[in-house]
């Protein structure tokens, strides 16, 4: 039997897909979350979606991610991580524009690299999220933009790839945040790892 592949994750919105006008200001800038101490929480059971699920994703979610563009080397990046391990999209993104969200990485050309896209359906924030789920998944490394996030994920010995934004500049990270400017840096230094 083989061993396990390293698993990369990536966030959505500021590392693979611009956001609206290239301003992010949604970028959590509390560097000082710690881990939790108790286990992460299971994932919530799918349930059934609602009148209001249906109409927020037709609606809400349709014009809230049109018109996302991709990062420039974007793709390389993921395609670098696909040759070294296994590889995930790990969005704050809510579960309801899960169709969205595949469409548009369809249309980027990322979805062959990706073996899950992986949303919140759960009642926690973003960094929380993706703290349960790295933990959950054991997830050696990951792309984001979130100061938050970036921060929490070094603190529980995950690689955290930090996409600098301007909120995100000028903050104190611990280590195991390492600062890439663009995603073809990041794909430029998972190349070279190969």
């Amino acid at each position: 039997m083989s061993a396990a592949r390293m698993l990369f994750s990536f966030d959505l919105d500021g590392v693979l897909a611009a956001p609206p006008f290239d301003w992010n200001p949604a970028i959590n800038r509390n560097t000082s979350l710690q881990p939790r101490r108790n286990p992460p929480p299971e994932p919530a059971a799918a349930r059934e979606s609602t009148l209001l699920d249906r109409m927020l994703s037709e609606t809400w979610y349709e014009l809230r991610y049109a018109g996302r563009t991709l990062r420039p080397g974007a793709v390389e990046a993921v395609a670098a991580a696909a040759e070294i391990g296994e590889v995930i999209v790990l969005t704050g993104r809510h579960e309801r524009g899960r169709r969205q969200t595949r469409a548009w990485l369809r249309r980027a050309g990322i979805w062959p690299y990706v073996g899950e896209l992986v949303m919140n359906a759960t009642p926690l924030g973003s960094a929380r999220y993706k703290e349960a789920e790295a933990r959950r998944r054991n997830i050696a490394w990951h792309a984001d933009d979130d100061a938050a996030t970036c921060a929490l994920l070094a603190r529980c010995g995950v690689d955290a790839a930090l996409l600098e934004w301007p909120r995100n500049r000028n903050l104190v990270y611990p280590p195991g945040v390492i600062r890439y400017r663009d995603m073809g840096e990041v794909a430029r230094v998972l190349m070279e790892y190969q």
